[in-house]
């Protein structure tokens, strides 16, 4: 497809860095949480080759690599230029003269910007669906929309219907033969009968039966508007502002997709705040895709490239998949718990207990059990997403997955392990909890107080899971938390350990477990969580210490996520 004016971005440069250097048909998206510059980048890479930014709070700088010559445009541009030498194109009037700005190193001005990028934001979107003004087709560059585009060129129309249909089960229809505007239907696309054409009063009929587009919703709208122009366009630059507003996980899928696999000659920037955007554009493997996360910081916005490698590696790997933190990427830190409903608890308390100012945009995700915890720690940490594990008490029983919990965490484990062993030692030692052999000699007297071959009456089984309960210190340690821990220097290497692991991000329930924090429900699990949620968390005395909890969580984030 040519361009009347074509160019490549060589070279992008993030404030603070990095600096990428770009393949002429680069597809390069940005993601981050709200409010890290995400839209701002788009418009500043414009500004900037445009030449007229003010200052910029995201993108340094880029590299303008001009592939037309200024004669080759004003060849392209002469045959709409009036006697003056002024080009008369839909929308914009430019002078012939103006082209030496091309040559400049500096920026090429908005005229010849206008006809190098294609600049797609959300309200473009929606107002691209209205009916646009007829075009003459003799005139080559006439057409300025999608629609006008698919009016003059049959092949174009098709194509986009045939994507269209795969998001939304019906076709996207141009009206031809509508006097001065051309209208879009959706639904199914009327075949001409026998004896009829396109211009057949009874074809006609059939069409105008069918949904008008401009009437549908905003979902559909913003699709039909991103894929008219991915498809038609011929600007050599694209940039695309939260291509997935509007839409359904599998239609931003089959978006992604199509902006991906189609015009393999252009360059595409696309600001998301989408996994399934991330994973439509990725979906083949797509060597043309690269990702930047931007973050928020005190000055400004930090960016750090994420390798594809990095980004396949969430929904390749099960726990990853499982888990959804591959969603993590989009918000400002993430808290990984060990179970949904610790997720749950955790995130109410934090809404309805912390100020508005302390919040950030947390995603929670649960990892199913402590050994999956360090798979998706060391995920996260390795794309500078800031994360927080919140642990049970018993995490403390072995070395392992402990250390790789540490670890994940970037810490060392020498550093925790003189405390750990402190504090293990000395609730295994506790005189009251019962040691191996002691406790297979009281289940074996419990055993015997029946005679072989009878059933084991009910009271015998519940006299050996109160034994049970007792066989080792850590099955209670959910129970007591801190409590079950001896006093003296024992206590003080808790304390420590638990400090020291809340400055690496992981924090242990000091109460045992979530349970804990609210002993007068009697529920485990989900049925605590319902019966908690009942509570006025923000100021129930009793939940005093999970609030102190979650706001040194919170801190430690806000902390992270502004570094």
């Amino acid at each position: 497809m040519s361009v009347v004016v074509d160019a490549r971005l060589g070279q992008l440069t993030f404030v603070g860095g990095p600096t990428l250097d770009l393949n002429e048909n680069a597809i390069l998206a940005i993601i981050g949480p709200n409010n890290s510059g995400k839209s701002t980048a788009l418009n500043e890479i414009k500004a900037l080759i445009s030449g007229s930014p003010s200052e910029t709070r995201v993108i340094e700088g880029v590299r303008l690599d001009r592939k037309s010559s200024a004669d080759d445009i004003r060849k392209e541009l002469m045959p709409f230029a009036d006697a003056n030498g002024v080009v008369h194109l839909p929308g914009h009037s430019f002078h012939l003269g103006n082209i030496v700005t091309w040559e400049h190193t500096g920026g090429i001005g908005p005229f010849l910007t206008k006809l190098l990028i294609s600049d797609l934001d959300t309200r473009t979107r929606l107002s691209d669906c209205d009916p646009i003004s007829s075009i003459d087709t003799r005139l080559k560059l006439s057409a300025e929309h999608p629609f006008q585009r698919m009016y003059a060129d049959d092949g174009l129309e098709r194509s986009v219907s045939e994507i269209f249909r795969r998001a939304f089960k019906m076709d996207l229809v141009i009206h031809r033969m509508s006097g001065s505007v051309i209208p879009a239907y959706v639904g199914q696309r009327p075949i001409p009968k026998e004896g009829e054409d396109r211009q057949t009063r009874s074809y006609i009929d059939r069409i105008e039966r069918l949904d008008k587009l401009e009437e549908q919703g905003d979902g559909m709208r913003s699709f039909a508007s991103v894929v008219g122009r991915v498809v038609t366009e011929n600007r050599a630059i694209r940039l695309i502002d939260e291509p997935e507003a509007f839409l359904h996980p599998p239609q931003a899928k089959i978006l992604a997709n199509t902006i991906a696999s189609q015009g393999p000659e252009f360059q595409t920037f696309i600001a998301t705040h989408s996994s399934d955007i991330i994973q439509g554009l990725l979906g083949d493997n797509n060597a043309r895709v690269s990702v930047v996360r931007l973050m928020r910081t005190t000055t400004g916005s930090r960016a750090t490239l994420l390798t594809t490698e990095d980004i396949s590696k969430f929904w390749k790997d099960p726990i990853l998949r499982f888990s959804k933190v591959f969603d993590g990427l989009f918000h400002d830190g993430v808290i990984i718990t060990e179970a949904d409903a610790d997720c749950r608890f955790y995130e109410g308390l934090a809404n309805k207990s912390l100020p508005e100012t302390d919040l950030l945009d947390v995603h929670y995700a649960y990892a199913g059990g402590k050994d999956r915890v360090p798979v998706l720690v060391s995920a996260l940490s390795a794309v500078d997403v800031p994360v927080v594990s919140i642990l049970d008490f018993d995490v403390l029983n072995n070395e392992q997955p402990l250390r790789r919990i540490i670890e994940a965490h970037k810490g060392e484990w020498s550093e925790f392990e003189p405390d750990w062993l402190v504090v293990k030692t000395a609730v295994e030692s506790k005189d009251t909890f019962l040691s191996g052999d002691k406790y297979r000699e009281k289940v074996q007297n419990q055993l015997n107080l029946y005679p072989a071959g009878a059933a084991v009456p009910k009271e015998i089984l519940s006299a050996i899971r109160r034994l049970s309960r007792n066989a080792s210190p850590w099955d209670n340690v959910k129970d007591a938390g801190l409590g079950i821990v001896p006093v003296g220097e024992p206590y003080a290497a808790a304390i420590r350990l638990l400090d020291r692991l809340s400055h690496i991000g992981v924090f242990i329930a000091p109460n045992g477990e979530m349970e804990g924090f609210c002993r007068s429900i009697s529920a485990h699990g989900i049925r605590w969580v319902e019966e908690v949620m009942k509570k006025e968390l923000a100021n129930d005395a009793e939940l005093s210490d999970a609030r102190k909890f979650i706001e040194r969580v919170f801190a430690y984030l806000r902390k992270k996520s502004s570094i």
